[in-house]
C-alpha cells in the first residue's frame, strides 16, 4: 500500500465517493488536514483499494472487489496487529458488503461487529429553535470542558489531538442550568464542509427537549459555517434514532463497523 498525496486529495475523495456515496466525515477531515492521520492506496495512479487512518485508532477500508480488497488484508491485518501489540484502538467502519466479506474473512475470529445508520440533514427541512426558561446556549469553549462530564478535554484529545484545534476548528453546543452542563452537541469529526454530531444529555434533565434544542442550535451553527450536518447511530438505539428524523436527518445507508476488544 502507497501512501497518498496530500495534493491528490480531491481527486482520492472522488474515487472513494464512487465506491461508497455515504463515506464517514472523518476520512474527509483526515484528507483535509482537520485532524491528523493517512490514507493508504494500492496503486498511486488508478487506485482500487483505500485504507485510512486516523490518529485516534479509527480506520476506513473501500475496494472496487472482494479479490482487490483481499490482495490488501495482510497490510490491514498488520495494522490490526500493531495496534494489539500497544493496546491501542482498532475500530474500522466498512464501505459495504464487499469489505465485510474480507473483514470476516480475514479477522473475523479476532473483532466484534456492530450495524449503524448513517443520516445526512435535509437542508430542505426548516425549524424553529424554541427559547427554554432558565437554561441557557453557549458555544463550547474551555470553560464548558473542564465542567463537562460527557466530552471533557480528554474526548478532543482523543479524537481531534488537542483542544486547541477542536476550538479552532470544531464546532460545540452547551446546554447549562446555572454553571451546570446539563447537554450538549459537538462536532466529533469536522472537514471543511461537513460535521458528524455527538449528543449527550445529562439523565436528570432528559425528557425537557434539551437535547432537540442543543442539536437545533448546532445544526444552524453547522449551516453558517457551510458544513453539512450528519448524525450516525447504533441501530438499535431508538432514541437517536427517532432524534435524528425528528431533526430532519434523513438516513443514507446502514453499515457495519468492526471493532477489537482492549
Amino acid at each position: 500500500m502507497h501512501l497518498f498525496r496530500q495534493q491528490m486529495a480531491s481527486s482520492m475523495k472522488e474515487g472513494i465517493r464512487q465506491i461508497d456515496p455515504a463515506y464517514p466525515v472523518f476520512v474527509d477531515a483526515v484528507m483535509d488536514g482537520v485532524i491528523q492521520g493517512h490514507l493508504y492506496v494500492d496503486d498511486e495512479t488508478h487506485p482500487l483499494v483505500y485504507f485510512l487512518e486516523a490518529s485516534c485508532g479509527i480506520y476506513y477500508v473501500a475496494g472496487r472487489s472482494e479479490a482487490e480488497l483481499l490482495r490488501c488484508s495482510a497490510f490491514i491485518v498488520d495494522v490490526y496487529e500493531r495496534q494489539k501489540r500497544q493496546n491501542g484502538r482498532f475500530t474500522l467502519f466498512s464501505a459495504n458488503s464487499l469489505t465485510d466479506a474480507m473483514m470476516k474473512k480475514c479477522l473475523g475470529s479476532h473483532l466484534n461487529e456492530m450495524e449503524r445508520h448513517a443520516y445526512v440533514y435535509s437542508q430542505a427541512y426548516s425549524h424553529a429553535t424554541q427559547p427554554h426558561p432558565g437554561y441557557r446556549v453557549e458555544r463550547t469553549n474551555e470553560r464548558v470542558m473542564t465542567a463537562s462530564r460527557a466530552f471533557p478535554p480528554n474526548y478532543y484529545e482523543a479524537y481531534w489531538g488537542e483542544t486547541a484545534r477542536f476550538l479552532s476548528k470544531g464546532i460545540g453546543i452547551a446546554i447549562l442550568n446555572g454553571e451546570n452542563v446539563v447537554s450538549e452537541c459537538v462536532s466529533i469529526f469536522s472537514s471543511m464542509d461537513r460535521a458528524e454530531i455527538d449528543i449527550w444529555t445529562d439523565e436528570s434533565y432528559r425528557g425537557k427537549g434539551l437535547a432537540l434544542l442543543a442539536a437545533q442550535h448546532m445544526i444552524s451553527t453547522c449551516l453558517e459555517k457551510k458544513r453539512t450536518p450528519h448524525w450516525d447511530c447504533d441501530v438499535h438505539h431508538l432514541a437517536s434514532i427517532k432524534l435524528a428524523e425528528k431533526l430532519g436527518f434523513q438516513r443514507l445507508k446502514t453499515y457495519r463497523l468492526f471493532y477489537g476488544s482492549r
